[in-house]
C-alpha cells in the first residue's frame, strides 16, 4: 500500500465522465479529490501515478452476491431445473469439499472476479457444519488474492440440509464471534439462509446479532414462487412480511432476489430502509424470473448486483442484464438506462452491502480501476460503451485499497489455483 496522487486522464465519477481527474491515496482511503491542477498543489509531498486519456479509470466493481464453489457447477449443471440443480449438483459436490478444496477453489474464483474488474464481493457461505475451517479457508484465499471481501456467514438448520451446512443457533453465534474476532478486516456478518432453511428462531436470532454487533444481516428471500405459497400456506404471510414479523427487517437487512414480491411488500422494504441484491444473471440461468428493480429504486430501495451462482463472475454481465432486463419487463427501450446499472455495481451496491467504497471520492476505499479506452467509439459516452458494449478483457489493471492486485494477466498464484481446480472438480464430479 502506498500513499500517492493518482492522475486520470479519464475517469468516471458518479458515472459521469472527467477529464484530468486526480485523488489522493493515504493509509488505503482516498483522501482528497478533484481536478488534477487544483489536487496537485495539496499534494506535492506524494509521488505520482498517472494513466493517459487511452485509459479509464473507474471505481472498482462490486459483487454484492457470491457463491464461489459454485464454479463447480458451471458447464455440466446447466439446464436444470431449480430442484435438479441443487438436489443433484449443489448438494452432492460442495459437501464433498476439505478445507484445501475451499482455499482452491476460492483462489480461483476471486481470481477470476478482479481479472473482470471485481474488487469488493459478498461471499454467502454456508459450509459450516463442522466448524470454521472451510470458513478461514475461503478467508485466506481473499487475503492472498487481495479482493475486498464481505464474509456472509450463513446460519442454516433445516432438516433438509446437508449436515455440512447445519449447526444449531448457539454454535453459528459462536463461531460468528470467533470469525468476527480474527478476521476484522473480512467484514464477517450473518446470513440465515432463508425463510426455508433457517428456523423462524435461527433467523430471529440472526437479526438480533445483526443488532447487536452492528453488522449487516443477508438473507435469500422470494427468489421463487413456491416460497410465498408456503409461507402464506403455514404463516399466513408473504416472506417480506414474514421477516418483518420476525424482527428481521431493517436498514441492516439484505434481501437477495426479492423477485416474488407484492407492491405492499415493496414499500415495506422502503419503510424497513432494508437492501436488496438483484442476480440478473443467475435469475435468467436458473429461471427465477425478473426482479421489479426500476419500482424498488422508485421507491427509494437501496440497490446492488451480484454474480451469486458464478457462472461467470462478471459485474460488466450484470450491469448489462440488469438495464436489458428492465427494459424488456417494461416493454420501454428508454427504461433503466446505463447510468443506473453502473451505479448499482458500483457507489450504491457499496451502499447496499454497508462498505465505503464504490466511487472516487473522498471518504472511500481506493479501490479503483484501469480499463482500455481505446475500445470506446469517440462519439459514445463512457459510462453507455462500458455497459451495452463492454468486456471483461477491459480490465488492465485493478487496485483495492491502493495497492494493485490485478496487472493485466494472470499471476503466479491464479495460475495454480486454476490447477488445482481441474483437480479438485476430477475428483468431486463424477
Amino acid at each position: 500500500m502506498t500513499d500517492e496522487l493518482v492522475r486520470a486522464g479519464r475517469a468516471l465519477v458518479g458515472g459521469v465522465e472527467r477529464r484530468d481527474y486526480a485523488f489522493v491515496v493515504r493509509g488505503g482511503t482516498i483522501a482528497d479529490a478533484g481536478d488534477f491542477q487544483v489536487l496537485r498543489e495539496r499534494a506535492r509531498d506524494l509521488p505520482a501515478r498517472a494513466f493517459p486519456a487511452d485509459r479509464l479509470v473507474v471505481p472498482g466493481f462490486v459483487n454484492g452476491h457470491s457463491h464461489a464453489y459454485q464454479i463447480l457447477l458451471r458447464g455440466w449443471a446447466d439446464d436444470l431445473t431449480f430442484a435438479a440443480w441443487r438436489s443433484d449438483a449443489l448438494y452432492k459436490v460442495v459437501p464433498q469439499l476439505t478445507p484445501d478444496d475451499i482455499y482452491w477453489i476460492f483462489t480461483a474464483a476471486f481470481s477470476e472476479m478482479l481479472a473482470a474488474g471485481i474488487t469488493t464481493v459478498a461471499e454467502f457461505f454456508y459450509l459450516n457444519g463442522a466448524g470454521n475451517a472451510h470458513a478461514e479457508a475461503a478467508l485466506r484465499a481473499a487475503e492472498d488474492t487481495g479482493i475486498r471481501i464481505v464474509f456472509a456467514r450463513t446460519w442454516m438448520d433445516a432438516a433438509y440440509a446437508p449436515p455440512q451446512f447445519r449447526e444449531t443457533i448457539e454454535l453459528a453465534r459462536e463461531r460468528t464471534l470467533e470469525l468476527r474476532e480474527r478476521f476484522p478486516w473480512a467484514n464477517v456478518c450473518v446470513a440465515p439462509h432463508s425463510l426455508h432453511a433457517a428456523s423462524h428462531e435461527m433467523i430471529r436470532a440472526a437479526a438480533a446479532f445483526a443488532r447487536e454487533h452492528d453488522c449487516m444481516m443477508h438473507v435469500h428471500v422470494a427468489e421463487a414462487p413456491y416460497e410465498g405459497e408456503e409461507t402464506l400456506a403455514k404463516h399466513g404471510a408473504t416472506p417480506i412480511a414474514l421477516l418483518d414479523r420476525l424482527d428481521a427487517l431493517d436498514a441492516r437487512t439484505i434481501a437477495i432476489h426479492a423477485i416474488y414480491i407484492t407492491e405492499d411488500e415493496k414499500r415495506l422494504l422502503a419503510e424497513r430502509d432494508a437492501r436488496v441484491i438483484h442476480n440478473p444473471m443467475t435469475n435468467q440461468y436458473l429461471g427465477d424470473g425478473i426482479c421489479d428493480v426500476m419500482g424498488l429504486q422508485g421507491l427509494g430501495v437501496t440497490m446492488g448486483l451480484g454474480t451469486d451462482a458464478d457462472v461467470k463472475p462478471s459485474l460488466i454481465d450484470e450491469m448489462r442484464a440488469a438495464t436489458l432486463l428492465q427494459k424488456v419487463k417494461r416493454l420501454d427501450g428508454s427504461a433503466f438506462g446505463a447510468r443506473a446499472a453502473f451505479d448499482l455495481g458500483t457507489a450504491q451496491g457499496a451502499r447496499a452491502l454497508g462498505v465505503a467504497t464504490g466511487d472516487l471520492v473522498p471518504g472511500n476505499a481506493a479501490d479503483y480501476l484501469v480499463l482500455d479506452a481505446s475500445r470506446v467509439d469517440p462519439w459514445s459516452p463512457d459510462v453507455n460503451a462500458l455497459v451495452y458494449r463492454g468486456e471483461d478483457r477491459w480490465v488492465q489493471a485493478a487496485f483495492v485499497g491502493g495497492a494493485r492486485v490485478y496487472t493485466g494477466e494472470r499471476s503466479q498464484l491464479a495460475h495454480q489455483a486454476a490447477e488445482k481446480l481441474k483437480e479438485i472438480a476430477h475428483r468431486v464430479i463424477s
